[in-house]
């Protein structure tokens, strides 16, 4: 081979190694009631935000709730926010931010007993700075979670949300 040859060869090895390999994002739901894990995939929450249809893997969760809290999820999936990815990092760094972000690190997490804390800031982060013109939802979010499920504390949550902690 001639130099050219092996010039463009390894210039294009060099670039094709700078290529960004596809991150983790997340797939399922893990939703942990004592020792008990109950599994969902984002795509039927997705369905049930866009379209207000509950699909047959929803069902099951779906049937737990009444009216009024189904409709308050799907509000809540829906919510677009509009926030620039830069400001909004930085906002995620300060001090009271960070200590959210830790309560709620408790509830959503990568693994049961793990705190979520640097991947709930990432997943916030990537859906502002990939954001469409409407916006960004909770379903983005998700989407962004670097692991392939999102592992959540239901009880944990429930005694939250009842003391208002968070």
């Amino acid at each position: 081979m001639n130099r050219l040859t092996c010039f463009c060869l390894g210039l294009s090895g060099f670039l094709m190694s700078l290529t960004p390999l596809p991150a983790f994002s997340a797939e399922k739901v893990y939703l942990i009631y004592e020792s008990f894990r109950f599994t969902l995939s984002i795509d039927a929450l997705e369905i049930y935000a866009n379209e207000g249809r509950i699909t047959k893997e929803f069902a099951f969760y779906a049937s737990r709730f009444d009216e009024k809290t189904l409709i308050e999820l799907r509000e809540t999936l829906q919510k677009r926010h509009t926030i620039d990815g830069v400001r909004f990092s930085r906002l995620l760094k300060t001090p009271l931010m960070e200590d959210l972000l830790k309560s709620m690190g408790k509830i959503f997490s990568t693994h049961p007993n793990y705190n979520g804390f640097y991947a709930i800031r990432g997943a916030l982060v990537l859906a502002a700075i990939h954001q469409d013109e409407d916006g960004w939802t909770a379903i983005d979010v998700m989407r962004h979670f670097p692991t392939k499920s999102i592992s959540i504390d239901t009880q944990l949550a429930a005694k939250m949300l009842k003391n208002s902690q968070f």
